[in-house]
């Protein structure tokens, strides 16, 4: 028999059964319920590997939007080869937008999701769907270039606007 049964569950019918708390106890927490408390210095470390780590996202960053920017003019530039620079771009972008917002650059990962979710139904994009494409990476340029971060604030909901507009009027039409 359980050591956790009360003779009450014969009653009920209901049998409580009380596990012990593996996440507590992992952090330092005792099995009596007790709240764990974390070492400082261990915090103290946490928070300079995280430092190190933004100053090498912000750098990366950096490049990605280059990339996006060398890979968006081969897609305007070369016909032939649009769909392998459409497909760069989702891949850069889906990298930006998985590392963003672990660093505070929640807008950038929104404006990376959003041209993905433009970009990705797409077949044979137009011209004027391609600017729609170059307009998202122009405001993350923005975003990263004047390093703004969480929501942007008033740009930011501007920017987030006119992506929306530009991503309505000009999106892939579902045919029904």
């Amino acid at each position: 028999m359980n050591d956790n049964f009360r003779p009450e569950a014969l009653a009920s019918g209901v049998e409580i059964i009380k596990r012990p708390n593996k996440l507590r106890e992992k952090v330092g927490g005792s099995p009596d319920g007790k709240p764990g408390r974390i070492d400082p210095m261990s915090l103290t470390r946490a928070m300079t590997h995280v430092s190190r780590m933004s100053d090498a996202h912000n750098a990366q960053t950096r490049l990605d939007i280059s990339d996006l920017q060398q890979a968006y003019q081969q897609a305007l530039t070369d016909t032939d080869g649009r769909a392998q620079h459409l497909r760069r771009i989702i891949k850069i972008s889906d990298g930006i937008m998985t590392l963003g917002k672990t660093f505070g650059y929640d807008l950038l990962s929104d404006f990376a999701n959003s041209l993905n979710h433009f970009l990705v139904p797409l077949s044979a994009p137009t011209v004027a769907q391609l600017q729609v494409v170059g307009l998202h990476i122009d405001a993350m340029h923005a975003l990263v270039r004047d390093d703004i971060k969480g929501d942007g604030g008033q740009l930011g909901q501007a920017l987030a606007l006119s992506l929306q507009m530009a991503r309505t009027k000009l999106g892939a039409k579902r045919t029904s």
